[in-house]
């Protein structure tokens, strides 16, 4: 699965540009989308499904998922700054991995929402994977940065207290504009899920936004495979003539509900 995350700057044109980005990619954790009256707009040409609190008016975080995907949106985590989704892996077994979207307001301290919090703590104590992409707001030289500020400081050693890896490589600044290259992207993930993400960087497309594209792959997922049957389309009279070969071979009598639930199983 490929997963791209950028904060589009309430931007119409970021908004189109991602949507062509999409072609290549799987998942997007977005922060600060386009809204108009309350509602995230100009990512519908992409499809999938746009997962975010309905109920929040100007949300600032969502997630884009592509068809295809078993998903389920975590709606007790969900605010205006956080969005949550548990995918399921193609084996269908073990963990299930936990996909975040969180926008860090520069203005609030401590840099960490209390729903965040909350998020970190349930996903350690049921030993579930947890990625989160999200717009830091905060300087440090951990994850490529400069310079390091208080926010970037606190962010850090709640963090390390909480066991979350930073999956930036390198110094490629994530945000630009005509005075500043920083880095205040982050991909923070709890320590085994790290290990499922490979070839993390911050790529050179046009994403039409002050903040840079950041692209991984996470392993392990893949598109679900939906087998369904329709009535319609069934050779009833081939049906019959196979079930009626069966029925004369059968030998077995069917006396309750356990037997008939046997017997099914040998077909």
């Amino acid at each position: 699965m490929t997963v791209l995350q950028v904060n589009l700057h309430h931007s119409r044109a970021a908004s189109a540009a991602l949507s062509v980005a999409m072609r290549n990619c799987h998942v997007a954790h977005i922060q600060e989308p386009w809204t108009y009256k309350g509602e995230i707009k100009g990512l519908k040409e992409v499809g999938g499904e746009l997962i975010y609190s309905r109920s929040i008016q100007y949300p600032r975080t969502c997630i884009l998922v592509e068809k295809g995907f078993r998903i389920l949106p975590l709606m007790n985590y969900y605010s205006w700054d956080l969005t949550v989704v548990k995918i399921k892996t193609s084996s269908g077994g073990g963990p299930r991995e936990i996909l975040g979207s969180a926008y860090l307001p520069y203005d609030i301290e401590p840099p960490t929402p209390g729903e965040l919090e909350r998020l970190v703590t349930g996903c350690r104590a049921n030993g579930t994977h947890l990625i989160v992409g999200c717009d830091a707001n905060s300087h440090h030289t951990s994850w490529g940065s400069t310079n390091i500020n208080n926010r970037g400081e606190s962010l850090l050693n709640y963090m390390m207290a909480n066991g979350l890896d930073i999956m930036n490589r390198g110094n490629k600044p994530t945000f630009i504009t005509s005075n500043k290259r920083v880095v205040i992207d982050i991909t923070i993930a709890t320590v085994y899920a790290g290990n499922f993400i490979k070839d993390w960087h911050v790529t050179e497309e046009v994403s039409c936004s002050d903040h840079r594209y950041i692209c991984f792959t996470l392993t392990g997922i893949d598109r679900s495979v939906e087998v369904h049957r329709s009535p319609h389309r069934t050779n009833w009279e081939s049906f019959r003539t196979d079930l009626l070969c069966c029925l004369c071979d059968m030998t077995d009598k069917i006396s309750n509900f356990t037997d008939l639930e046997t017997i099914a199983k040998q077909f």
